[in-house]
This record gives structure tokens, C-alpha cells and sequence, in this order.
């Protein structure tokens, strides 16, 4: 390193000013390192105590995600590593204790840059708990139900209007299980106390915990984007109100001993995914990262499908991203010059053709980009989508352990794929889903995946697939659209579902010495070819 510094040595009257003083510094000195110092660290603004308060207050309504999951709805960042090159910044033995909500860590326009140590975590949870308290039977018109009241915590009060029906879970502490149950006429009772109603065999009992969520997505926890060489080493995040990291239209990752899982005495971390990479280029790779009890995937790989809205030239569109959420950076994806872009069938996800960019204005007030193409489009575009490759990264998942969330494991829409030696315990969903999603507008159909020497035990509670699924999901999927898929020396415990592996839409399918315990049907394989099975 050219230079080594503390951030003690920046002045400044408050955190946030020191730590803005300490990124500067870096950014116009490359090759250097800075030091923070173990402690804990507020990272906070006006306005993030503002947004905070006006979720909790319900002023954005029961689901705040369409106000607050915009290009246009104004956050805080903390901590920005803008301008950075051949940095590192050492934070061993230091918390990020964020009051409000906000970005706190911003990777952005920086290249080969090494973040280690650091922990983020919340002043005031962006959830609620509370402990069980009374379960006792009640009739109502429709049938018997389980009246259930739940006392909060000091660090918890609601609102009347608190949004709390959104994401929930009871934890039992007894079996360090999640339960997802329905629940019914949700009432908040005074600022420590709430009531609801659930169905008699759901297993809500005293004692349990319950955990709600006070909005889906919002600003990540770390955010990278348009940035190279990104290493993150060490670093926790306990909580944030929306993902834990966000990737997007960068290149060259590695997360190393990456870990989102709830804070000492706590069973939520991150309202959303713990990871969410789209429009990567070069590689992404995971090191021995360990999730625990978010909402969503621990990790989501893709590019994203482009409608055709507009043909200038037989050569010349404007194509327009169509998510239903709109990107998860809240900014405008648009290729390269130079990238290499399919033609897919949104009904079947067959590629039609294949086109290199030759030249690309984005128009962000519009939401869309201005593409010319190396030769022309058909003559007529509808129902097909284009996608941009060349931003879809080599992927590799080696050694991670992911247990106890909300939806899918791995779910992987990339080519060129590893993933090994990862242990999966109790998702909700697969443990383990190659795919693309049309409806999501996700894709691509993954290429080349080889998934070897996992374990995956007591997955796919909420679905008829415990292991792994692989399947192209598209209105009308009946043809081999993924290509290459090596399923080997995998260990899955799948008793309680219906199938351990399924997979469909697969030209080049090899399975063996995989171990399956359970399963109706433990493997399920449709409209594939080129099938090679080899039972243990």
C-alpha cells in the first residue's frame, strides 16, 4: 500500500463527517489504506430518520415499496467509496450502527477495491419482534380459529398504522424452526401489543417469537454498481429494510466469507434477498458466506429481458426494461457497445437470433435505450425480448451455508456455473433453482451449470421441490431451452416433498452419485433430451 492512515485522523464534529473526510482522501490517494478503528460508528441523516419514521407511521401506506422503491425517491448514503482505485479499507471490530433508513455503504464508480471487517446493522430494527404471550381458541362466523396476542419489546413500538402485514414469521425457539402461517384480522392494540388470528393447526403456541417486516425493498445495505475488482471480505450485515447486496452493472466480484444473518439474540436479518447481482461482467465468486433468516433469496443471478417497444430501422428499436419492480439499482439498464444481445420468445425462452451492439443511447427521464444492431430485426417483434450476455458473469458458490429464509437458496439465471459444497438447511423454496423468469422479466436460460457435493437438508417447505429445480419458466415452456446441466455427488434429504429434483427444459442432462433420501417422486424429469441418469 502507498500509504496507510487511520480514520481517527480526520477531523470532523460527527461520524458521518470523518468518515466523508476518510473517503475523500482515499479517492485522491490510490493505492492507499485506511484503518477504522473498532467501535461503534453512527451512520445516520436527517432524511433517514424522516423516511424511518413515515414507514412506521404508515404515511407510505400498508406497502411503502412502490413509493419508496423508485428512481425518484430521495435516500441517504453513508459511507461512499466514489473515485477509489487499488484501495482497502480495513474495519475490523467496526459497527456501522445505522439510524434510519438509508444506503449506508455506496461501491460505486471505483476499481480494485478491497472492503474487509466491517459489520451494518440498525439503531431501530426495519422489522418488529415480540414474544408470544396468550394462544387460546376463539369461534368466529367462518369456523374456530387460535386468538393469538404478541407482546414487543422497548426497541420495538408500532404505530397504529404500522405496515405489519406484510412479511411475517413466528420462530420457535425450542427447534430453531420458522413457521409461515396465514394469519387473519391482524390488530395493532397499543404500541407494545398486537393480536391475530390463526387457523387451528398452524402450531402457534406461547413462547414462540414472531417477526414483521415494515416494507419489501428499498436501499441495499451495500450497493455496487459500476464498479471493477470489488472485494468483500469479512463483512456482516445483521440488518436493512430491503437487500443486503446489490450488484449491478459491475464486473469482477469475489465475496469472501460474506455473512447476513441476524444480529446476537436476534432471528431476522434483511427484509429481502441477502445478494442480488444483475448486469455483472468477468466473474462473480462466493467464498464460504454464511445466510441466515432473510426474506427472500439468499442469492439472484441474471440479466434482465428487454421488451421491443419501438423499431426505427430495420437495424434501430428502443427497448425498454418491463420488471414489475423496475431494476433492483432503481437505475436504467442498457448494453455496451460491443455486447452481444438474444432474441428470445417470451412464450418458449428459445433464442431466436443473436446481435451485437453497435451503437446505444440510454434515455434515463424515459426509461428506455436506443440500440443499433449489426443486422436488422425481424419484421415483426411481438411477444420477443432482447437480452444483453455479455453481461451475465462466470458464477462460481463454493463452501456458503444457507438456512432458514423465506424463498429459494441458489437461484441462478447465468452461464458458465459452479456451485460446490454449499450446505442448504431449512429455505423455504429449493435449495437450489436454475431457471429464467419471464414474468419477472429475469433471465437468461442458464448455460454450462454444474452443481456437485451440496448438502441440502429439509428444503422446499412451501413447494413440491426440496433439492433442486431446474426449469424454464415461460408461459408455454415445452422445448429445450438450457443447455448442459451437470447434477452430481449432491446429498438431499427431501422427505417431506414431492420431488428432490426436478428439471425441465434441458438439452444435456447428466445426474449421478447423487444420494436422496424421501421424495414421492425424487426425481422428476420433463421435455428434456440428451438425458443421462445414473442412480447410486
Amino acid at each position: 500500500m502507498e500509504q496507510r492512515i487511520v480514520l481517527s485522523a480526520f477531523s470532523g464534529s460527527t461520524d458521518m463527517e470523518r468518515i466523508e473526510c476518510a473517503m475523500h482522501w482515499l479517492a485522491d490517494h490510490p493505492g492507499s489504506e485506511l484503518i477504522i478503528e473498532p467501535g461503534v460508528y453512527t451512520i445516520t441523516s436527517s432524511l433517514a430518520k424522516e423516511t424511518m419514521e413515515r414507514v412506521l407511521s404508515g404515511d407510505f401506506g400498508a406497502n411503502p415499496q412502490p413509493v419508496m422503491f423508485s428512481p425518484h425517491f430521495a435516500y441517504s448514503r453513508g459511507m461512499s467509496l466514489a473515485g477509489q482505485k487499488n484501495t482497502r479499507i480495513s474495519a475490523y471490530g467496526a459497527l456501522f450502527l445505522v439510524d434510519g433508513f438509508m444506503e449506508p455503504v455506496s461501491v460505486i464508480d471505483c476499481e480494485n477495491v478491497e472492503l474487509c471487517g466491517l459489520t451494518i446493522d440498525y439503531k431501530r430494527k426495519p422489522y418488529s419482534y415480540g414474544t408470544i404471550t396468550s394462544v387460546k381458541p376463539i369461534e368466529r362466523e367462518n369456523g374456530i380459529f387460535l386468538e393469538v396476542e404478541v407482546s414487543f419489546g422497548k426497541d420495538f413500538p408500532l404505530q397504529p398504522q404500522t405496515p405489519c402485514s406484510l412479511r411475517d414469521r413466528f420462530y420457535d425457539p425450542d427447534t430453531d424452526r420458522y413457521l409461515c402461517t396465514p394469519k387473519f384480522d391482524f390488530t395493532v392494540l397499543d404500541s407494545f401489543h398486537c393480536r391475530m388470528l390463526v387457523k387451528p393447526d398452524s402450531g402457534v403456541r406461547v413462547r414462540m417469537q414472531y417477526y414483521t417486516i415494515h416494507t419489501y425493498h428499498f436501499r441495499p445495505a451495500i450497493l455496487i454498481e459500476r464498479a471493477k475488482g470489488i472485494t468483500l471480505t469479512d463483512v456482516k450485515i445483521h440488518a436493512q429494510p430491503g437487500m443486503g447486496i446489490v450488484g449491478n452493472r459491475c464486473e469482477d466480484i469475489l465475496l469472501r466469507r460474506l455473512s447476513v444473518i441476524p444480529s446476537p439474540g436476534q432471528h431476522w436479518s434483511t427484509n429481502t434477498d441477502a445478494t442480488h447481482f444483475t448486469s455483472v461482467k468477468g466473474f462473480l465468486r462466493y467464498e464460504d458466506c454464511h445466510s441466515k433468516a432473510h426474506g427472500d433469496d439468499f442469492i439472484n443471478v441474471h440479466a434482465y429481458y428487454q421488451d421491443i417497444i419501438e423499431i426505427l430501422s430495420p437495424c434501430t428499436c428502443i427497448m425498454q426494461e418491463k420488471t414489475p419492480d423496475g431494476t433492483h439499482a432503481q437505475t436504467l439498464d442498457y448494453p455496451d457497445v460491443g455486447d452481444v444481445l438474444e432474441l428470445v420468445d417470451r412464450n418458449t425462452l428459445l433464442t431466436k437470433d443473436t446481435f451485437t451492439v453497435l451503437s446505444c443511447i440510454p434515455m434515463e427521464e424515459k426509461w428506455c435505450c436506443r440500440v443499433e444492431l449489426d443486422h436488422p430485426l425481424p419484421a415483426d417483434t411481438k411477444g420477443l425480448m432482447l437480452a444483453d450476455i455479455t453481461r451475465l458473469p462466470r458464477v462460481e458458490i463454493s463452501g456458503c451455508r444457507i438456512q432458514s429464509h423465506c424463498a429459494r437458496g441458489i437461484l441462478i439465471k447465468s452461464r458458465d456455473v459452479l456451485l460446490e459444497k454449499n450446505y442448504f438447511r431449512h429455505c423455504e423454496g429449493p435449495a437450489i433453482e436454475i431457471a429464467a423468469e419471464a414474468y419477472w422479466s429475469e433471465g437468461v436460460c442458464p448455460h454450462n451449470v454444474t452443481i456437485r457435493e451440496n448438502r441440502i437438508e429439509q428444503c422446499g417447505v412451501l413447494t413440491k421441490v426440496g433439492g433442486i429445480l431446474v426449469i424454464s419458466d415461460a408461459p408455454h415452456a415445452c422445448c429445450q431451452s438450457m443447455y448442459n446441466i451437470v447434477i452430481e455427488d449432491n446429498f438431499i434429504d427431501a422427505q417431506s416433498n414431492e420431488h428432490a429434483v426436478f428439471v425441465r427444459n434441458v438439452d444435456g442432462l447428466t445426474m449421478q452419485r447423487n444420494q436422496i433420501l424421501g421424495g414421492k417422486h425424487p426425481i422428476a424429469v420433463s421435455e428434456c433430451q440428451n438425458v443421462n441418469i445414473v442412480h447410486v
